[in-house]
């Protein structure tokens, strides 16, 4: 009956040989079970992403320096030096200063775009636009003025 454990036993142990007398006996250690290193942390960089739900209302000034996404409504002044997205939920009442400002929702006030502004067909527009580069899309709406003066100096004053 000793012999069924013994294998057993013998399976999860590991016999340590030392160099030593005849008399002493060889002593079994248990094994341990051997764990790959920890593989290095790798940090993904952020998308830099911060969206404002559809039940959040900001009054008053938004900055940053990364992309904001807009579902809720923001009244004010938005300034960020990267990129707006105003979704279809999203209403905004504010002057606008953003690198390239995407419209899908309501938005009432004057926008400056370093870059490119687009009103997509979902998208509402009433105010002024400030960019190199504008698109309306098909079914879009926007009640305005554009002016799209090249010239970085005149769009930093802005």
């Amino acid at each position: 009956m000793a012999l069924f454990g013994r294998q057993k036993y013998e399976a999860e142990t590991e016999v340590k040989q030392q160099a030593t007398p005849l008399n002493e006996p060889v002593m079994k250690v248990p094994r341990q079970p051997v764990s790959p290193p920890p593989a290095p942390v790798t940090r993904k960089e952020s998308s830099g992403v911060t969206v404002i739900g559809k039940g959040i209302t900001v009054k008053g000034e938004l900055s940053g320096d990364e992309d904001v996404k807009i579902e809720g409504r923001v009244e004010g002044k938005i300034h960020l030096a990267k990129n707006l997205l105003i979704g279809q939920t999203g209403v905004i009442e504010a002057d606008v200063i953003a690198e390239n400002i995407n419209i899908g929702g309501n938005v009432t006030g004057n926008i400056t775009a370093q870059n490119k502004v687009e009103i997509v067909a979902s998208g509402t527009m009433i105010g002024d636009i400030k960019a190199p580069r504008v698109i309306v899309a098909e079914g879009a709406h926007f009640k305005g003025n554009v002016d799209m003066d090249t010239s970085r100096k005149s769009l930093r004053e802005g």
